[in-house]
């Protein structure tokens, strides 16, 4: 009977869980084709088709429903590992909440491999978030959140253009102050033949084009088909030592007699043949970040390789310097003697104020010839700073809010073709967010190689939630260079103020094969009110809460014992009592528990603490107790007495 009645109970409180459906429609902005090496952008259209089905809309629920039809937190991601497509920016990327009906866009720049099959292909798009859902109570609705993943196809076609070339080759022996030729080898990549095709070039100062030789006439050029043109080029003595720019113009006709006319840029390279060559020339340079108008610099290397074409020369000393005040080299590289045919390698330490970019430094090799007298050669090289290759994966934290401490985990990833060792860490946040563990080191990070690192952050209770910018400064040493300096950027979220919970102290009078009591002082460490709160007491066996059904252990659910405590304020503490059944076959010692607190905040929103493990402990029962107590007094009594009452009858 006591089983039916409990049964009724709980269905006239719990409710039915309301049905919601999030879904999402993925389309890609203009027509999805692209083609065989493209690096380009695509960008992403993500419609939220959320619905509510059997949903009472009223001036009270209209709230719930934008919050249980809205997909919270939603991540995108392009996963490119099967087709022939790579993403090279953040993937995947944060989109925020997105309510029922709205369209948020993502943009992901792509790279297309040279060699792509063309045809269509399902590309997957993978969407991460936050599901809110509700169950509807006599008192209200009860709120839970659950981290949701949908996977949805988009159709890319990847097709070849109707009319394009490709440079195969160029070879060229452009020196200095002389006449020179050069070799180009194209091949038609279109989807259709060329008639009549005519490839001619395109320079400017220092390079200067033989008029008899600009041109080359090509013929037919079928598909997949290569033709070699030569072009002379004279070379003034203002060239330096450099890649120069030039344009390969292809003009041919189409099949309907249509001319049609295609440019690619191309570089020639001028060696200077009077004394040294810079034979190669590899930077590591990365962005600097601004942090509140304040800019945190990178450190990295120009490596220049440099051989002596002409005569022996002493005490060569390499200097680079930089158009931009924003970019320094550090050092001046001593080299040495050289002899004709010699090479070799300097190093540059740079240090870098400057934006992503492409900037072009001044090489001065200074030396003294044969005859002792100083001499000094300029050269001018390109330099591209880019971002941070030590990337970041993901970002996850715990417990970070206004005005609390909580963590940040970092996973990084080495973007680098070599080893990083000796991997330093720091983070940088904005002002109102304190590091309070803002180190890690991780002595060797492989190639493509995952790491976690983990920082511990104080947010001041002035500050507005939201998103913010954490900045990490990355020291390594890469191959042999040491001390390489990187800064990227770490976003971070600080959720609103929360109610944060404590247990002051646990008292338990517990004894085996009886109902004791357990007290439990709950702290408001948080820095909001509460209302309607409840602590939960939640047990396992040997103990269960006084009062309790065995309907818990039919739903596989330990029963919680609930106390009221209502309204708390910041600091305040309360006090709740349960009353604890304990086995008979319980043994002495402690035993754990789970407290939760339930409560509204100030909008009247349902939340859970996070569940804090506590230990009851079970006593020994004493040998003397009240009731054995009385026993014996009894026996006592009644022993007595006898012995009396035998003594009379002896006499």
């Amino acid at each position: 009977m006591k089983r039916i009645l409990l049964f009724l109970i709980l269905s006239a409180v719990l409710g039915v869980v309301n049905a919601q459906d999030i879904k999402f429609h993925v389309s890609v902005e203009g027509d999805g084709k692209l083609h065989p090496g493209d690096d380009t952008y695509i960008t992403l259209l993500i419609e939220n088709e959320g619905k509510a089905d059997g949903f009472i809309l009223n001036e009270n629920t209209s709230k719930l429903l934008t919050l249980i039809t809205t997909a919270k937190d939603l991540r995108v991601e392009i996963e490119d590992e099967w087709i022939p497509i790579t993403v090279e920016t953040v993937n995947p990327q944060l989109i925020g909440d997105l309510p029922s009906g709205k369209i948020a866009k993502a943009v992901f720049r792509v790279r297309v491999d040279k060699d792509a099959k063309p045809g269509e292909y399902r590309v997957p798009i993978r969407l991460k978030y936050t599901k809110v859902s509700y169950l509807t109570t006599t008192s209200g609705a009860m709120l839970d959140y659950s981290e949701e993943t949908d996977v949805e196809y988009l159709k890319i076609e990847i097709t070849k253009k109707d009319y394009d070339f490709t440079v195969t080759s160029i070879k060229s022996n452009l020196r200095v102050g002389v006449e020179g030729l050069v070799d180009v080898t194209i091949k038609n990549i279109g989807r259709f033949k060329m008639y009549n095709a005519t490839l001619t070039i395109n320079v400017a100062p220092p390079l200067k084009p033989n008029p008899s030789a600009t041109s080359s006439h090509l013929g037919d050029l079928d598909v997949n088909k290569e033709a070699k043109a030569t072009f002379k080029i004279y070379v003034t003595d203002e060239a330096l030592n450099q890649v120069y720019p030039a344009e390969l113009i292809l003009n041919f006709e189409r099949v309907d007699g249509k001319t049609v006319t295609i440019s690619h840029k191309i570089g020639l390279k001028v060696e200077d043949a009077e004394l040294f060559s810079i034979e190669d020339v590899k930077t590591f340079l990365t962005s600097a970040k601004i942090v509140e108008n304040k800019t945190i610099p990178s450190r990295g290397f120009v490596r220049v390789v440099v051989k002596d074409l002409g005569e022996n020369v002493r005490d060569v000393v390499a200097t680079l310097s930089f158009e931009t005040p924003l970019i320094q080299a550090e050092n001046s590289p001593y080299l040495g003697n050289l002899k004709k045919g010699d090479v070799r390698t300097v190093t540059f330490y740079v240090r870098c104020l400057a934006p992503e970019g492409s900037y072009r430094g001044k090489l001065i090799l200074s030396y003294k010839n044969e005859l002792g007298d100083e001499e000094a050669k300029d050269y001018y090289i390109g330099v591209n700073v880019n971002s941070a290759p030590i990337k970041v994966v993901s970002v996850e934290t715990r417990n970070v809010g206004v005005g609390s401490r909580g963590d940040v985990i970092v996973r990084i990833k080495n973007g680098l073709n070599c080893d990083v060792r000796n991997l330093e860490l720091t983070i940088v946040p904005p002002r109102s967010i304190t590091p309070l563990s803002p180190a890690c080191y991780v002595e060797l990070l492989k190639p493509d190689e995952v790491e976690e690192a983990k920082f511990r952050i104080a947010v001041s209770g002035e500050l507005v939630s939201g998103y913010y910018n954490l900045y990490l400064i990355e020291r390594y040493d890469i191959v042999d260079v040491e001390d390489v300096v990187s800064v990227a950027e770490i976003p971070l979220f600080v959720e609103p103020k929360r109610a944060y919970f404590e247990v002051i102290s646990v008292e338990s009078y517990l004894y085996p094969d009886e109902t004791g009591d357990v007290i439990v002082k709950v702290r408001n460490i948080g820095n909001i009110t509460i209302h309607n709160g409840v602590v939960e007491l939640e047990v396992s066996t040997p103990l269960t809460i006084a009062g309790g059904s065995s309907l818990s252990g039919l739903i596989g659910k330990s029963q919680p014992g609930l106390y009221f405590i209502g309204t708390l304020k910041p600091g305040d503490i309360a006090i709740a009592k349960f009353r604890i059944d304990v086995d008979k076959d319980a043994g002495a010692g402690y035993y754990p528990a789970i407290v939760k607190v339930k409560y509204d905040d100030d909008e009247g929103y349902t939340h859970e603490s996070n569940p804090i493990t506590v230990s009851l402990e079970v006593r020994e029962k004493p040998l003397l107790n009240p009731v054995t107590i009385t026993a014996t007094v009894l026996i006592a009594i009644a022993v007595v007495a006898g012995f009396r009452f035998a003594r009379r009858r002896a006499k």
